[in-house]
């Protein structure tokens, strides 16, 4: 019985958990958000001069999206 206990409790602590690890810190967050909202501001200056027509007649993006 006390097997099976502990196995449940295991199982329970686990799921509970999830996928959720601490594999980043808080400043490789930050920096990963920072990284996004930089890219996102980029796409948006490109997709400005598009609505305008100042810039070249093309889809594609100078910046490295990736």
């Amino acid at each position: 019985m006390r097997k099976w206990l502990f196995i449940a409790l295991f199982v329970g602590v686990g799921l509970a958990t999830g996928c959720a690890t601490v594999t980043r810190t808080p400043e490789e967050n930050w920096n990963a958000q920072r990284q996004a909202a930089e890219l996102g501001f980029r796409q948006i200056t490109d997709d400005w001069n598009m609505i305008w027509m100042t810039d070249r007649q093309s889809r594609l993006t100078r910046w490295h999206v990736r």
